[in-house]
Parts: C-alpha cells; sequence; structure tokens
C-alpha cells in the first residue's frame, strides 16, 4: 500500500513538473516585432575595438556589401509596454561570448542563407539572437530565420540600390523614404533611420535600419508592415543630423 502511495506521489510530481516545464516553455505576450538591420562598413567602424575583434569586419569585402548593403542583426519580438521579452530557452545568460551559446540547428538551406544576409554568424550572432529573442516567439529556428531572410531580402530590394549607389557620400533621409514609397510603399511608415557617429570622429554614419511588423496571430511570426508611430517612436530620423546620413564604404 505504501508502495504503491509512493508511486503515485512520484508521477504526480513528474507531471507537474512537466507542466511547469511546458508553462516556461510558452512564449510570453508580445504585441509586434521590429527588424533591426545594419550597415556592416558603419557597423566596423563605428568601434575600433569591435572592428578589431570581429571575424565579421575581417571579412567585409565590397562586392558582398554592394549585393546585399542591409544585413541582419535581429528579428525582435516587443511589447508596446517596452517590457520586451528576452531569454526564454534555456540560455538565460546575458553575458559571455556569443560562441559560447548553444548552436543553433537549422536545416543546410537555411543556413546557406542565413550567412548570406547576416555576416554576424562569422561571430556567432546567430547564436545569440536566437538565445535572447528568437525562443521568446514561439516559432521552431528554421521558420524564425527564414522569416527573418525575407524580410531582409525585402529591405534590400527596396533600399539596397539607392545605399549602394550613396556610398561614400551623404544621402537626405527624405529621399531615402521618396525612394521607399516608390518601390515598397507600405515598409514608407514603418521605416525607422538610425545614424551614429563613429568614436574617433566623423560623419553621422547611417548605422542601422529599424522596421516594424505586425505579430502574424495565425502564424506568431511577422505579418504586415507597422507604422512606426503606433508603437510610439515619433519620427523616422533617429539620431542623424538635420535629416541627413553618411553611407560608409568599406
Amino acid at each position: 500500500m505504501k508502495k504503491s502511495i509512493l508511486i503515485t506521489l512520484f508521477l504526480l510530481s513528474g507531471a507537474v513538473s512537466a507542466q511547469r516545464s511546458f508553462i516556461r516553455a510558452a512564449p510570453p505576450a508580445f504585441d509586434y516585432y521590429m527588424l533591426s538591420l545594419s550597415l556592416a562598413p558603419a557597423f566596423c567602424e563605428e568601434n575600433p575595438g569591435r572592428a578589431k575583434r570581429s571575424r565579421e569586419c575581417g571579412q567585409l569585402s565590397k562586392s558582398d556589401y554592394l549585393s546585399h548593403p542591409l544585413t541582419l542583426h535581429g528579428l525582435w519580438p516587443s511589447r508596446l509596454d517596452r517590457h520586451h521579452p528576452y531569454w526564454c530557452g534555456n540560455d538565460q545568460q546575458e553575458g559571455g561570448a556569443f560562441c559560447r551559446k548553444e548552436s543553433v540547428s537549422l536545416s543546410f538551406p537555411v543556413r546557406q542563407r542565413l550567412e548570406n544576409v547576416m555576416p554576424g554568424t562569422a561571430d556567432c550572432l546567430d547564436r545569440y539572437e536566437w538565445a535572447k529573442h528568437g525562443t521568446c516567439t514561439g516559432m521552431a529556428a528554421d521558420a524564425y530565420f527564414t522569416r527573418a531572410i525575407e524580410l531582409v531580402d525585402r529591405a534590400n530590394r527596396a533600399l539596397g540600390r539607392q545605399i549602394s549607389t550613396s556610398t561614400g557620400s551623404e544621402i537626405p533621409l527624405v529621399q531615402l523614404r521618396a525612394n521607399l514609397s516608390q518601390t515598397d510603399p507600405q515598409l514608407t511608415e514603418a521605416t525607422v533611420f538610425d545614424c551614429q557617429y563613429p568614436r574617433g570622429g566623423g560623419h553621422a554614419l547611417l548605422s542601422e535600419i529599424r522596421i516594424y511588423f505586425e505579430r502574424d496571430p495565425a502564424t506568431g511570426g511577422p505579418g504586415k508592415p507597422l507604422p512606426f508611430r503606433s508603437v510610439g517612436v515619433r519620427n523616422y530620423n533617429s539620431g542623424c543630423p538635420a535629416g541627413r546620413a553618411y553611407i560608409d564604404q568599406p
């Protein structure tokens, strides 16, 4: 009798543990996605120390940059109250080298495509982004990165050519927006341009482009472009003096 009671308690304990594990693994509530795109030359120019230790910067070539000037930094589930979800998987550590984080299991075609649009994979950026952000979406890794790749390709189709032809010069943000209104009008009010000054001084570099997307209720992934003002962002210009940005070159 005592043995059967102990077995029952053990099974119940296991069921409760499994239930808790399932609850922890369930994706948290969030409202929209933000796609963060980098311009590799500006990323490397901003911080001399980063340029020296980054494989991505060491491998940067002009031909690769001109073929797809916008690269994937991350696709981030976000909340309107700014309490964005982070670290929803097993690895909940902010610090530590990216390459010490668990590798992301991806199919071969997705891995190949990801390495083309995310040169930071040379520094294990994909591991960090999956651990910190991807695990909070409720999507499988293949689906998450496939959707991110599709959005990067869309952004490059819309803006890549103009950025490439403007390399080494300054460009008004209104011109970039005008180009968007012609190539992909839905992205015009969903896109924010961010400039940063390099530590050594110089031009304010266009270093990041952020594009907002709805959360698709059917798939849980990114849906239609979302106006930046609807998520509390006031202006498409983030830190670009006089509304102008310098497009750095490799």
